[in-house]
Protein backbone atom coordinates (compact mmCIF):
# COMPACT_ATOMS: atom_id res chain seq x y z
CA UNK A 1 0.00 0.00 0.00
CA UNK A 2 1.52 3.43 -0.62
CA UNK A 3 1.99 6.36 1.38
CA UNK A 4 -0.04 9.01 0.76
CA UNK A 5 2.79 11.56 1.79
CA UNK A 6 5.64 10.10 -0.19
CA UNK A 7 4.66 13.03 -2.55
CA UNK A 8 4.93 15.78 0.02
CA UNK A 9 7.97 14.11 1.77
CA UNK A 10 11.41 13.87 -0.22
CA UNK A 11 13.18 10.32 0.31
CA UNK A 12 16.54 12.05 1.92
CA UNK A 13 13.91 13.08 5.04
CA UNK A 14 14.81 11.46 7.88
CA UNK A 15 12.49 8.85 9.83
CA UNK A 16 12.18 11.10 12.87
CA UNK A 17 11.00 13.85 11.06
CA UNK A 18 8.16 12.13 8.75
CA UNK A 19 6.97 10.70 12.04
CA UNK A 20 7.26 14.21 13.50
CA UNK A 21 5.59 15.83 10.64
CA UNK A 22 2.88 13.17 10.52
CA UNK A 23 2.01 12.91 14.06
CA UNK A 24 1.79 17.33 13.35
CA UNK A 25 -0.44 16.77 10.77
CA UNK A 26 -2.46 14.33 12.61
CA UNK A 27 -3.01 16.69 15.53
CA UNK A 28 -3.59 19.54 13.48
CA UNK A 29 -6.78 17.37 11.87
CA UNK A 30 -7.69 16.75 14.71
CA UNK A 31 -7.52 20.22 16.54
CA UNK A 32 -9.91 21.46 13.69
CA UNK A 33 -12.57 18.79 13.97
CA UNK A 34 -12.31 19.51 18.04
CA UNK A 35 -12.67 22.89 17.26
CA UNK A 36 -15.62 22.83 14.75
CA UNK A 37 -17.10 20.93 17.39
CA UNK A 38 -17.20 23.06 19.94
CA UNK A 39 -17.77 25.97 17.90
CA UNK A 40 -21.55 24.23 16.87
CA UNK A 41 -21.71 23.04 20.61
CA UNK A 42 -20.92 27.11 21.64
CA UNK A 43 -23.60 28.71 19.35
CA UNK A 44 -26.25 25.92 20.03
CA UNK A 45 -26.06 26.22 23.69
CA UNK A 46 -26.34 30.37 23.30
CA UNK A 47 -29.32 30.35 20.94
CA UNK A 48 -30.86 27.32 23.16
CA UNK A 49 -30.22 29.50 26.33
CA UNK A 50 -31.39 32.99 24.76
CA UNK A 51 -33.88 31.16 23.26
CA UNK A 52 -35.86 30.08 25.98
CA UNK A 53 -35.73 33.32 27.25
CA UNK A 54 -37.20 34.34 23.91
CA UNK A 55 -39.94 32.48 24.30
CA UNK A 56 -41.00 32.99 28.32
CA UNK A 57 -41.06 36.37 27.24
CA UNK A 58 -44.11 35.68 24.38
CA UNK A 59 -45.83 33.26 26.59
CA UNK A 60 -45.84 36.05 29.22
CA UNK A 61 -47.49 38.24 26.44
CA UNK A 62 -49.84 36.39 25.03
CA UNK A 63 -51.61 35.24 28.69
CA UNK A 64 -52.35 39.09 29.04
CA UNK A 65 -53.89 39.44 25.77
CA UNK A 66 -57.68 38.52 26.13
CA UNK A 67 -60.86 39.11 24.28
CA UNK A 68 -63.35 41.88 25.21
CA UNK A 69 -66.60 42.84 23.73
CA UNK A 70 -64.93 45.65 21.95
CA UNK A 71 -62.49 43.54 20.55
CA UNK A 72 -58.49 42.47 21.92
CA UNK A 73 -57.28 44.21 24.81
CA UNK A 74 -53.70 43.94 25.59
CA UNK A 75 -51.83 44.24 28.71
CA UNK A 76 -47.96 43.79 28.49
CA UNK A 77 -46.33 42.74 31.54
CA UNK A 78 -43.05 44.30 32.61
CA UNK A 79 -41.76 41.48 33.49
CA UNK A 80 -41.38 40.16 29.87
CA UNK A 81 -38.92 43.07 29.04
CA UNK A 82 -37.20 42.69 32.36
CA UNK A 83 -35.96 39.47 31.37
CA UNK A 84 -34.95 40.19 27.77
CA UNK A 85 -33.18 43.75 29.27
CA UNK A 86 -30.79 41.38 31.29
CA UNK A 87 -28.21 42.18 29.10
CA UNK A 88 -28.21 46.23 28.79
CA UNK A 89 -26.32 46.47 25.55
CA UNK A 90 -28.89 44.40 23.57
CA UNK A 91 -32.01 46.28 22.23
CA UNK A 92 -35.63 44.60 22.33
CA UNK A 93 -38.60 44.67 19.89
CA UNK A 94 -41.88 43.08 19.62
CA UNK A 95 -45.26 43.55 18.21
CA UNK A 96 -48.64 41.91 18.54
CA UNK A 97 -50.40 40.68 15.28
CA UNK A 98 -53.99 39.46 14.77
CA UNK A 99 -55.11 36.83 12.06
CA UNK A 100 -54.97 39.32 9.36
CA UNK A 101 -51.47 39.67 9.80
CA UNK A 102 -51.95 43.41 11.32
CA UNK A 103 -49.99 45.34 13.61
CA UNK A 104 -51.95 45.98 16.95
CA UNK A 105 -49.13 47.11 19.23
CA UNK A 106 -45.45 47.29 18.77
CA UNK A 107 -43.12 47.43 16.04
CA UNK A 108 -44.84 47.07 12.66
CA UNK A 109 -42.12 47.16 10.31
CA UNK A 110 -40.18 43.81 12.16
CA UNK A 111 -40.11 40.97 9.37
CA UNK A 112 -42.90 38.95 8.73
CA UNK A 113 -42.13 36.01 6.18
CA UNK A 114 -43.74 33.81 8.26
CA UNK A 115 -46.90 36.10 7.42
CA UNK A 116 -46.94 35.40 4.31
CA UNK A 117 -46.25 31.95 4.08
CA UNK A 118 -49.72 31.98 6.22
CA UNK A 119 -47.73 30.51 9.44
CA UNK A 120 -49.38 30.77 12.37
CA UNK A 121 -47.62 28.72 15.34
CA UNK A 122 -49.67 27.55 18.00
CA UNK A 123 -47.72 25.59 20.87
CA UNK A 124 -44.65 25.42 18.57
CA UNK A 125 -42.70 28.82 18.12
CA UNK A 126 -41.14 29.90 14.87
CA UNK A 127 -37.41 30.75 15.36
CA UNK A 128 -35.46 32.29 12.54
CA UNK A 129 -32.81 35.26 12.35
CA UNK A 130 -32.70 38.32 10.39
CA UNK A 131 -31.15 41.72 9.99
CA UNK A 132 -33.62 45.03 11.30
CA UNK A 133 -32.32 47.85 12.18
CA UNK A 134 -28.76 47.54 10.97
CA UNK A 135 -28.06 44.05 13.12
CA UNK A 136 -28.18 40.60 13.37
CA UNK A 137 -31.92 40.51 15.48
CA UNK A 138 -33.05 36.56 16.57
CA UNK A 139 -37.09 36.78 16.37
CA UNK A 140 -38.96 34.28 18.06
CA UNK A 141 -42.99 34.15 16.68
CA UNK A 142 -45.50 32.30 19.32
CA UNK A 143 -49.21 32.88 19.17
CA UNK A 144 -52.57 31.31 20.97
CA UNK A 145 -56.14 31.39 19.83
CA UNK A 146 -58.74 33.57 22.25
CA UNK A 147 -61.82 32.28 23.14
CA UNK A 148 -64.84 34.88 22.49
CA UNK A 149 -68.59 35.16 22.00
CA UNK A 150 -68.20 33.76 18.58
CA UNK A 151 -65.30 31.86 17.14
CA UNK A 152 -62.36 32.17 18.52
CA UNK A 153 -59.60 34.24 17.08
CA UNK A 154 -55.80 33.93 16.71
CA UNK A 155 -53.26 36.57 17.74
CA UNK A 156 -49.75 36.26 17.87
CA UNK A 157 -46.65 38.04 19.26
CA UNK A 158 -43.50 38.62 17.97
CA UNK A 159 -40.50 39.24 19.75
CA UNK A 160 -36.72 39.65 18.96
CA UNK A 161 -33.55 40.24 20.54
CA UNK A 162 -30.41 41.57 19.09
CA UNK A 163 -27.37 38.78 19.68
CA UNK A 164 -24.75 40.85 21.43
CA UNK A 165 -25.47 38.82 24.75
CA UNK A 166 -25.45 35.38 23.04
CA UNK A 167 -22.36 35.90 20.69
CA UNK A 168 -21.00 36.98 24.12
CA UNK A 169 -22.04 33.48 25.64
CA UNK A 170 -20.88 31.95 22.45
CA UNK A 171 -17.40 33.30 22.34
CA UNK A 172 -17.08 32.57 26.55
CA UNK A 173 -18.02 28.87 25.91
CA UNK A 174 -15.43 28.62 22.55
CA UNK A 175 -12.58 30.08 24.31
CA UNK A 176 -13.16 28.01 27.30
CA UNK A 177 -13.30 24.85 25.32
CA UNK A 178 -10.64 25.77 22.86
CA UNK A 179 -7.87 27.41 25.53
CA UNK A 180 -7.48 24.10 27.25
CA UNK A 181 -8.05 21.88 23.79
CA UNK A 182 -4.77 23.63 22.54
CA UNK A 183 -2.53 23.37 25.51
CA UNK A 184 -3.48 20.02 25.67
CA UNK A 185 -3.08 19.39 22.06
CA UNK A 186 0.67 21.23 22.24
CA UNK A 187 1.43 18.46 25.53
CA UNK A 188 0.72 15.79 23.04
CA UNK A 189 2.86 17.20 20.35
CA UNK A 190 5.62 17.26 23.21
CA UNK A 191 5.07 14.09 24.55
CA UNK A 192 4.68 12.41 20.65
CA UNK A 193 8.04 14.09 20.02
CA UNK A 194 9.28 12.81 23.09
CA UNK A 195 8.13 9.49 22.27
CA UNK A 196 9.11 9.68 19.13
CA UNK A 197 12.62 10.22 20.67
CA UNK A 198 12.87 7.31 22.78
CA UNK A 199 11.25 5.24 19.64
CA UNK A 200 14.57 6.00 17.99
CA UNK A 201 17.00 5.22 20.56
CA UNK A 202 16.86 1.27 19.50
CA UNK A 203 17.94 2.52 15.93
CA UNK A 204 20.60 5.46 17.58
CA UNK A 205 22.07 2.56 19.26
CA UNK A 206 21.96 0.20 15.89
CA UNK A 207 23.60 2.36 14.04
CA UNK A 208 26.60 2.96 16.60
CA UNK A 209 27.12 -0.98 16.60
CA UNK A 210 27.77 -0.86 13.17
CA UNK A 211 30.19 1.82 13.02
CA UNK A 212 31.97 1.11 15.77
CA UNK A 213 32.52 -2.66 14.42
CA UNK A 214 35.96 -3.49 12.98
CA UNK A 215 35.50 -3.94 9.10
CA UNK A 216 35.76 -8.09 9.42
CA UNK A 217 33.09 -8.52 12.25
CA UNK A 218 30.06 -9.80 10.99
CA UNK A 219 28.17 -10.98 14.09
CA UNK A 220 24.82 -10.58 14.11
CA UNK A 221 23.01 -7.39 15.62
CA UNK A 222 22.43 -7.92 19.61
CA UNK A 223 20.20 -5.01 20.10
CA UNK A 224 16.77 -5.60 21.13
CA UNK A 225 14.73 -3.77 18.55
CA UNK A 226 10.89 -2.34 18.27
CA UNK A 227 8.68 -5.24 16.28
CA UNK A 228 8.08 -2.21 13.53
CA UNK A 229 11.85 -3.03 12.44
CA UNK A 230 12.27 -6.59 14.16
CA UNK A 231 12.19 -7.92 10.24
CA UNK A 232 14.76 -5.33 8.96
CA UNK A 233 17.26 -6.50 11.93
CA UNK A 234 16.76 -10.18 10.69
CA UNK A 235 17.24 -9.46 7.17
CA UNK A 236 20.35 -7.10 8.03
CA UNK A 237 21.79 -10.37 10.67
CA UNK A 238 20.86 -12.48 7.75
CA UNK A 239 22.83 -10.76 5.04
CA UNK A 240 25.49 -10.74 7.10
CA UNK A 241 26.03 -14.67 8.65
CA UNK A 242 25.75 -15.19 4.31
CA UNK A 243 28.62 -12.46 3.81
CA UNK A 244 30.80 -14.18 6.54
CA UNK A 245 29.81 -17.72 5.05
CA UNK A 246 30.92 -16.00 1.47
CA UNK A 247 33.95 -14.55 3.19
CA UNK A 248 34.93 -18.12 4.80
CA UNK A 249 34.23 -19.69 1.40
CA UNK A 250 36.30 -17.21 -0.36
CA UNK A 251 39.34 -17.23 2.17
CA UNK A 252 39.13 -20.65 2.29
CA UNK A 253 38.93 -21.18 -1.62
CA UNK A 254 41.98 -18.74 -2.34
CA UNK A 255 44.02 -20.47 0.71
CA UNK A 256 43.36 -23.82 -1.33
CA UNK A 257 43.99 -21.89 -4.58
CA UNK A 258 47.18 -20.59 -3.07
CA UNK A 259 48.62 -24.00 -1.87
CA UNK A 260 48.04 -26.16 -4.78
CA UNK A 261 49.64 -23.19 -6.97
CA UNK A 262 52.32 -23.46 -4.65
CA UNK A 263 53.10 -27.30 -4.92
CA UNK A 264 52.50 -27.51 -8.39
CA UNK A 265 55.29 -24.81 -9.48
CA UNK A 266 57.50 -26.33 -6.84
CA UNK A 267 57.28 -29.74 -8.62
CA UNK A 268 57.13 -28.25 -11.81
CA UNK A 269 60.66 -26.42 -10.70
CA UNK A 270 61.81 -29.62 -9.32
CA UNK A 271 61.91 -31.39 -12.35
CA UNK A 272 63.24 -28.94 -14.20
CA UNK A 273 66.33 -28.93 -11.85
CA UNK A 274 66.53 -32.57 -12.23
CA UNK A 275 66.49 -32.28 -15.98
CA UNK A 276 69.21 -30.30 -16.08
CA UNK A 277 72.41 -31.99 -14.48
CA UNK A 278 75.98 -31.13 -15.34
CA UNK A 279 74.79 -29.43 -18.76
CA UNK A 280 73.09 -32.82 -19.76
CA UNK A 281 69.23 -33.46 -20.47
CA UNK A 282 67.34 -35.49 -18.67
CA UNK A 283 64.66 -37.01 -21.15
CA UNK A 284 62.92 -38.63 -18.23
CA UNK A 285 62.45 -35.76 -16.31
CA UNK A 286 61.85 -33.49 -18.89
CA UNK A 287 58.77 -35.28 -19.35
CA UNK A 288 57.88 -35.39 -15.85
CA UNK A 289 58.38 -31.04 -16.62
CA UNK A 290 56.27 -31.23 -19.61
CA UNK A 291 53.67 -33.49 -17.11
CA UNK A 292 53.20 -31.16 -14.11
CA UNK A 293 53.02 -28.18 -16.71
CA UNK A 294 49.52 -29.76 -18.20
CA UNK A 295 48.61 -30.39 -15.24
CA UNK A 296 49.01 -27.06 -13.90
CA UNK A 297 47.24 -25.51 -16.43
CA UNK A 298 44.26 -27.64 -16.44
CA UNK A 299 43.93 -27.38 -12.25
CA UNK A 300 44.44 -23.37 -12.97
CA UNK A 301 41.75 -24.15 -15.57
CA UNK A 302 39.40 -25.92 -13.53
CA UNK A 303 39.94 -23.37 -10.75
CA UNK A 304 38.73 -20.60 -12.74
CA UNK A 305 35.40 -22.82 -13.63
CA UNK A 306 34.73 -23.77 -9.86
CA UNK A 307 35.32 -19.41 -9.45
CA UNK A 308 32.58 -19.12 -12.07
CA UNK A 309 30.18 -21.58 -11.00
CA UNK A 310 30.03 -20.21 -7.55
CA UNK A 311 30.13 -16.63 -8.89
CA UNK A 312 27.71 -17.51 -11.06
CA UNK A 313 25.26 -19.81 -8.02
CA UNK A 314 25.02 -16.32 -6.13
CA UNK A 315 23.09 -14.88 -8.82
CA UNK A 316 19.67 -14.75 -10.46
CA UNK A 317 21.07 -17.06 -13.66
CA UNK A 318 18.38 -19.16 -13.71
CA UNK A 319 16.43 -19.88 -17.43
CA UNK A 320 14.55 -22.74 -19.07
CA UNK A 321 17.35 -25.44 -20.02
CA UNK A 322 16.87 -28.40 -22.24
CA UNK A 323 19.14 -30.81 -20.71
CA UNK A 324 18.79 -32.99 -23.78
CA UNK A 325 20.24 -30.02 -26.05
CA UNK A 326 22.78 -30.02 -23.43
CA UNK A 327 23.66 -33.88 -23.58
CA UNK A 328 23.73 -33.96 -27.40
CA UNK A 329 25.73 -30.89 -27.65
CA UNK A 330 28.48 -31.81 -25.17
CA UNK A 331 28.55 -35.26 -26.50
CA UNK A 332 29.46 -34.29 -29.88
CA UNK A 333 32.02 -32.03 -28.47
CA UNK A 334 33.87 -35.08 -26.11
CA UNK A 335 33.82 -37.35 -28.87
CA UNK A 336 36.23 -35.25 -31.07
CA UNK A 337 38.30 -33.82 -27.74
CA UNK A 338 41.70 -35.08 -26.53
CA UNK A 339 41.83 -38.58 -25.49
CA UNK A 340 38.63 -39.53 -26.33
CA UNK A 341 40.53 -41.90 -29.17
CA UNK A 342 39.32 -45.48 -28.74
CA UNK A 343 36.69 -44.36 -26.23
CA UNK A 344 32.89 -45.87 -26.95
CA UNK A 345 30.37 -43.05 -26.74
CA UNK A 346 26.83 -43.70 -26.08
CA UNK A 347 23.64 -42.20 -24.88
CA UNK A 348 20.90 -43.12 -22.92
CA UNK A 349 17.98 -40.70 -23.38
CA UNK A 350 13.77 -40.57 -23.07
CA UNK A 351 12.56 -42.62 -25.77
CA UNK A 352 9.48 -40.12 -25.97
CA UNK A 353 11.89 -37.33 -27.46
CA UNK A 354 10.56 -34.70 -25.98
CA UNK A 355 12.32 -31.72 -24.45
CA UNK A 356 13.87 -32.61 -20.88
CA UNK A 357 12.82 -28.48 -19.37
CA UNK A 358 14.19 -27.31 -15.94
CA UNK A 359 14.62 -24.25 -14.87
CA UNK A 360 18.82 -23.40 -14.32
CA UNK A 361 21.67 -21.64 -15.42
CA UNK A 362 22.75 -23.40 -18.74
CA UNK A 363 26.27 -22.33 -18.41
CA UNK A 364 26.87 -24.20 -15.36
CA UNK A 365 25.31 -27.05 -15.81
CA UNK A 366 26.93 -28.04 -19.03
CA UNK A 367 30.07 -26.85 -16.92
CA UNK A 368 28.96 -29.51 -14.58
CA UNK A 369 28.10 -32.34 -17.35
CA UNK A 370 31.67 -31.18 -18.97
CA UNK A 371 33.74 -32.42 -15.83
CA UNK A 372 31.62 -35.51 -15.41
CA UNK A 373 32.56 -36.53 -18.66
CA UNK A 374 36.43 -35.55 -18.52
CA UNK A 375 36.47 -37.63 -15.41
CA UNK A 376 34.95 -40.44 -16.92
CA UNK A 377 37.86 -40.27 -19.61
CA UNK A 378 40.49 -39.13 -17.62
CA UNK A 379 40.51 -42.32 -14.84
CA UNK A 380 39.16 -45.35 -17.50
CA UNK A 381 41.00 -47.38 -19.61
CA UNK A 382 42.20 -46.92 -23.49
CA UNK A 383 39.32 -49.04 -24.64
CA UNK A 384 36.87 -47.30 -22.38
CA UNK A 385 32.52 -47.34 -22.51
CA UNK A 386 31.12 -43.99 -21.47
CA UNK A 387 27.36 -43.52 -21.25
CA UNK A 388 25.51 -40.77 -20.76
CA UNK A 389 22.08 -40.83 -19.31
CA UNK A 390 18.84 -38.83 -18.90
CA UNK A 391 16.00 -40.24 -16.80
CA UNK A 392 12.79 -38.29 -15.35
CA UNK A 393 11.75 -38.56 -11.84
CA UNK A 394 7.94 -39.11 -11.58
CA UNK A 395 5.82 -38.58 -9.21
CA UNK A 396 2.54 -40.80 -7.85
CA UNK A 397 0.57 -38.67 -10.62
CA UNK A 398 2.66 -39.01 -13.21
CA UNK A 399 4.34 -35.36 -13.45
CA UNK A 400 7.94 -35.22 -13.94
CA UNK A 401 9.38 -33.55 -10.30
CA UNK A 402 13.28 -34.10 -11.27
CA UNK A 403 15.75 -35.23 -13.82
CA UNK A 404 18.69 -37.26 -13.44
CA UNK A 405 21.73 -36.80 -15.46
CA UNK A 406 24.54 -39.59 -15.23
CA UNK A 407 28.17 -40.30 -16.60
CA UNK A 408 28.85 -43.85 -16.32
CA UNK A 409 32.46 -45.16 -17.09
CA UNK A 410 33.89 -48.53 -16.83
CA UNK A 411 37.11 -47.55 -15.28
CA UNK A 412 38.46 -48.57 -11.57
CA UNK A 413 35.59 -46.67 -9.81
CA UNK A 414 36.24 -45.29 -6.37
CA UNK A 415 36.28 -47.41 -3.45
CA UNK A 416 32.99 -47.08 -0.95
CA UNK A 417 34.84 -44.76 1.66
CA UNK A 418 36.63 -42.18 -0.47
CA UNK A 419 32.84 -41.61 -2.35
CA UNK A 420 32.36 -38.55 -0.17
CA UNK A 421 35.87 -37.05 0.08
CA UNK A 422 36.27 -37.09 -3.78
CA UNK A 423 33.93 -34.50 -3.62
CA UNK A 424 35.74 -32.33 -1.91
CA UNK A 425 38.06 -29.82 -3.32
CA UNK A 426 41.57 -31.18 -4.25
CA UNK A 427 40.67 -34.61 -3.06
CA UNK A 428 41.89 -37.17 -5.39
CA UNK A 429 41.46 -41.02 -5.16
CA UNK A 430 44.06 -43.04 -6.62
CA UNK A 431 46.84 -42.76 -8.56
CA UNK A 432 45.57 -41.10 -11.75
CA UNK A 433 46.80 -37.73 -10.99
CA UNK A 434 43.86 -35.83 -11.15
CA UNK A 435 43.67 -32.18 -9.55
CA UNK A 436 40.34 -32.70 -7.36
CA UNK A 437 38.17 -30.31 -8.56
CA UNK A 438 36.10 -31.81 -11.34
CA UNK A 439 33.25 -33.61 -9.11
CA UNK A 440 34.09 -30.27 -6.50
CA UNK A 441 32.40 -28.06 -9.40
CA UNK A 442 29.62 -30.90 -10.16
CA UNK A 443 29.07 -31.03 -6.87
CA UNK A 444 28.82 -26.74 -6.49
CA UNK A 445 26.08 -26.98 -9.56
CA UNK A 446 24.02 -30.04 -8.14
CA UNK A 447 23.56 -26.98 -4.73
CA UNK A 448 22.96 -24.47 -6.71
CA UNK A 449 20.15 -25.80 -8.11
CA UNK A 450 19.18 -27.34 -4.97
CA UNK A 451 20.12 -30.81 -6.19
CA UNK A 452 22.41 -33.34 -5.58
CA UNK A 453 25.45 -35.64 -6.89
CA UNK A 454 25.52 -39.48 -5.74
CA UNK A 455 28.25 -41.48 -6.72
CA UNK A 456 27.24 -45.47 -7.83
CA UNK A 457 29.43 -48.61 -8.26
CA UNK A 458 28.31 -49.29 -12.27
CA UNK A 459 27.52 -52.82 -13.66
CA UNK A 460 29.55 -54.81 -14.21
CA UNK A 461 32.78 -52.09 -13.31
CA UNK A 462 33.19 -48.55 -12.93
CA UNK A 463 31.69 -45.30 -12.05
CA UNK A 464 28.37 -43.83 -12.26
CA UNK A 465 28.03 -40.19 -11.56
CA UNK A 466 24.68 -39.03 -11.15
CA UNK A 467 23.28 -35.49 -10.93
CA UNK A 468 19.64 -35.19 -9.94
CA UNK A 469 18.00 -31.62 -10.32
CA UNK A 470 14.75 -30.60 -9.83
CA UNK A 471 12.24 -28.98 -12.61
CA UNK A 472 10.90 -26.10 -11.04
CA UNK A 473 13.01 -25.65 -7.84
CA UNK A 474 15.18 -22.18 -7.68
CA UNK A 475 17.99 -21.26 -4.19
CA UNK A 476 21.20 -19.73 -3.89
CA UNK A 477 24.43 -21.52 -3.99
CA UNK A 478 25.28 -22.44 -0.05
CA UNK A 479 28.41 -24.35 -0.85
Amino acid sequence: MSNPFDGFLPRRYSLRRRLLLVSFGAFIVLVTLLAVGIYTYARTAANETYDLLLRGAAISMLERITMVPGGVEIDLPPSAFEILALNDRDRVFYRVVDDRGQTLTGDADLPGDWIERSERPLQDPIFFDSDYSGELVRFVVNGRLLPGMGRPRWVGVQVGQSRMARNAMQTDLMLKGIVPLAALSLAGIVIARMGIGLAMRPLVGIERDIREREPLDLEPLRAEPPREIEGLIAAINGFMSRLGQSRKQAETFIADVAHQTRTSLAMLQTHLDAADRGGTVDIVQLQRARDQVRRTIRMTNQLLSHAMVIHRGGLDMFASVDLRDVILRLLEESVRGDGADGIEFGVDLPPDKRPAMIEGDAIAIREALRNMIDNAIRHGPLDNEITIGLEPVHEADGSVTAYELSVEDRGPGVPAGEKDKVLERFYSAGAGGGSGIGLAIVAAVATSHAGRLELHDAVPGGLKCVMCLPVTQRVGLSS
